[in-house]
């Protein structure tokens, strides 16, 4: 009893105020380090995307699909590509835009949709007055890694007169 006696109470209680500033410093912080992208991205089974070492990821855009098969732009089918004799292969086709689809190198139907998507682009620009909204012509280019560089020349053609002329290509990221 000797030594209970000469022992000081001692104020137990925790201050909440400290713990509670310090819970949402950890909070703020954890929230600001946290990166999210809202851009999905997947490929389609008839896709095959390169690989590469970029380490930029993908913003909102437009999506534009170059398929084996077909062009998709946000997941509508625009049209289909077709397949021709490989000159310099022997043997071989090789995926290309058919020749009734081309003015020129313009591809009518992709461009009649990629003005639409602008076209709506910059009216919901207009509507919100917001500068975060602003039309900037980005599109993201999904093309397959054996697709002709003919066919690859054709769309970015088309794609720029339709006022995109921002390319963001998806690919694989190495590990």
């Amino acid at each position: 009893m000797a030594l209970k006696a000469r022992r000081s109470e001692v104020d137990a209680s925790l201050n909440i105020n400290s713990m509670m500033d310090m819970m949402t410093i950890i909070l703020v912080f954890l929230l600001k380090s946290y990166a999210t992208t809202d851009v999905s991205v997947a490929p389609s089974d008839n896709l095959v995307l390169p690989f590469s070492s970029a380490q930029k990821a993908p913003e909102m855009a437009v999506n534009l699909v170059v398929e084996k098969g077909k062009l998709v732009v946000d997941g509508v089918a625009v049209m289909e590509l077709t397949t021709k004799p490989d000159e310099d292969n022997p043997g071989q086709e090789l995926v290309s835009v058919p020749d009734d689809e081309l003015q020129g190198q313009l591809v009518g139907k992709l461009y009649d949709r990629l003005r639409e998507k602008a076209d709506a682009a910059k009216a919901l620009a207009a509507q919100s007055g917001n500068s975060k909204h602003e039309f900037k012509g980005r599109v993201l280019l999904q093309v397959d890694k054996d697709m002709p560089f003919s066919v690859l020349r054709t769309i970015m053609y088309t794609a720029g007169q339709a006022e995109f002329g921002e390319f963001r290509f998806i690919v694989y990221k190495m590990e």
